[in-house]
């Protein structure tokens, strides 16, 4: 449908892009192929996340031929979420479909999506049948997951990604949390509002390399749990007092089979080990776990330096638009 016959946009497509100049293109070509199927007006923003290859000139192109088309291009990297974050606050459809920009996200199943949601949820979220990472990050992802829904006091869907279609009412309730450091995936689970999954099979990488490494999804997990959860700080205050208790039974134990000694009456069958050793094994113990706990305060104190910095989330060096949006404006 022609964006000119309509005053308001009902799908807007958010996807975040970075070095993926072999990759978008193609994706805006499905993508359109898919929605000129779908009833209602549509607008695709990429957004642009600091790249330092060609799709800076790629979107310039696109954009020519592509009247749906929006290319939101940031001063730098600021982030997945971020970028998402800066898609989503331009975004002007009743409902909008995020996704990546590396084509893995087929955009042969948003129809589904888009039929799932017309039900009334007002969350549609991707689940993967497979994972395409490797073994090794695929487990420590399923392990982050039900670790998550254990410490959080909302349901987290387990193996949910970003891939997903949500109402208006959802992405204005991401737009307003003022925290800078936002999980999309978290929030959008926190504001309680209707929800199912859509299981999906997810592409493998095509073109192109991944830009997730092993510390990106360990950052990434570490910025969910501590964006919605203090319990690795109170494990910290269980520790200590499980600690304290147990200091006391040893001591006590240790008094009392001193004591025995000195009566001439042996309270254990065996001889108990002396020397630094034993010593060594505690101390190191105790000061691995000290260094643990200051870094978990360390994660909490960083999040609370970043936010009465009250930064933005993002900076914007330019917008385009593809000529059926820029007749809208």
């Amino acid at each position: 449908m022609n964006l000119t016959e309509n005053s308001f946009v009902d799908f807007s497509l958010v996807m975040p892009a970075y070095n993926e100049e072999e990759n978008i293109g193609p994706l805006v070509e499905r993508i359109e192929k898919m929605m000129s199927d779908i009833p209602g007006v549509y607008e695709i923003i990429i957004v642009n996340n600091g790249s330092n290859d060609s799709t800076p000139l790629v979107l310039n192109k696109l954009l020519k031929t592509h009247p749906n088309l929006i290319a939101l291009t940031l001063t730098r990297n600021f982030g997945y979420d971020g970028a998402i974050i800066a898609g989503l606050e331009i975004s002007q459809g009743r409902k909008v479909i995020i996704m990546d920009g590396d084509q893995q996200d087929p955009p042969e199943v948003i129809p589904e999506f888009i039929s799932k949601s017309e039900e009334g949820f007002d969350i549609v979220y991707g689940i993967r049948s497979k994972r395409t990472e490797g073994w090794f990050i695929s487990a420590q992802i399923k392990i982050f997951y039900r670790l998550m829904g254990k410490i959080v006091n909302f349901d987290l869907p387990k193996d949910a990604g970003n891939f997903s279609i949500i109402t208006r009412e959802v992405v204005d309730i991401i737009n307003s949390m003022p925290e800078r450091n936002k999980f999309i995936r978290g929030l959008r689970a926190w504001s309680g509002l209707s929800s199912t999954g859509l299981v999906y099979k997810r592409d493998e990488r095509s073109l192109g390399q991944s830009k997730f490494s092993f510390f990106s999804y360990f950052n990434h997990a570490l910025n969910g749990i501590t964006s919605f959860s203090t319990v690795p700080l109170r494990l910290f205050t269980y520790l200590g007092i499980w600690g304290m208790s147990i200091s006391l039974l040893v001591a006590l134990f240790f008094l009392i089979t001193k004591i025995g000694e000195m009566i001439g009456i042996d309270l254990v069958a065996y001889k108990i080990v002396s020397g630094w050793t034993p010593l060594a094994l505690i101390m190191l113990a105790g000061i691995s776990l000290n260094f643990l706990g200051f870094g978990i305060v360390g994660e909490y104190v960083g999040r609370i330096f970043e936010e009465v910095k009250n930064r933005p989330h993002y900076l914007i060096r330019s917008i385009a638009y593809g000529k059926e949006v820029e007749s809208r404006k």
